[in-house]
């Protein structure tokens, strides 16, 4: 835009228009997707770890690491990479915690490269922590997350997983 048309628009119009910009750039800021598969894309190591809780309350935890070399780490990373992740109003408030549990179960996810480890968990809520801070899986409620968690957790059980969406 040339210094004459802006002179030409209204005040008004200006403002509006800068404030639908600043508004489009905060949306894709917020719903930008972020792949699980970019946490950590060479692992060495990938640790699950499952929690279930029984109706009297005592917990049932599985646990298993998978090396680099394993079919399971292949299928793991396949399963992450079909799945985002991203920003919510919690993760710019700092939230460092999830409420409830829409799974059964609790799953916690360990990519270790090295030293370096970056972590998640999740219970089927749409919400998980990433390294401490709650970001949001998919876009529409917990359908993606508790996908996501059944394929993980087949993988966990020796099981073959199907397409999740």
């Amino acid at each position: 835009m040339t210094y004459k048309m802006v002179k030409t628009l209204s005040l008004r119009r200006v403002i509006l228009i800068a404030a639908a910009l600043l508004l489009l750039a905060g949306v894709c800021y917020m719903l930008w997707p972020h792949s699980f598969a970019d946490l950590r894309p060479e692992c060495d190591s990938i640790t699950i770890l499952r929690s279930d809780t029984a109706e009297d309350y005592s917990f049932t935890t599985t646990k298993e690491t998978y090396s680099a070399d394993s079919p399971e780490l292949k299928q793991i990373m396949d399963i992450l990479s079909r799945y985002t992740y991203h920003r919510s109003f919690r993760t710019l408030a700092g939230a460092n915690n999830i409420g409830g549990n829409h799974a059964g179960f609790w799953l916690h996810i360990y990519l270790d490269h090295g030293d370096d480890r970056v972590d998640f968990a999740c219970g089927g809520t749409g919400e998980i922590l990433i390294d401490g801070l709650a970001w949001r899986v998919g876009y529409w409620g917990d359908r993606a997350s508790l996908f996501m968690m059944d394929e993980l957790a087949a993988v966990l059980e020796g099981q073959e997983t199907s397409e999740g969406s």
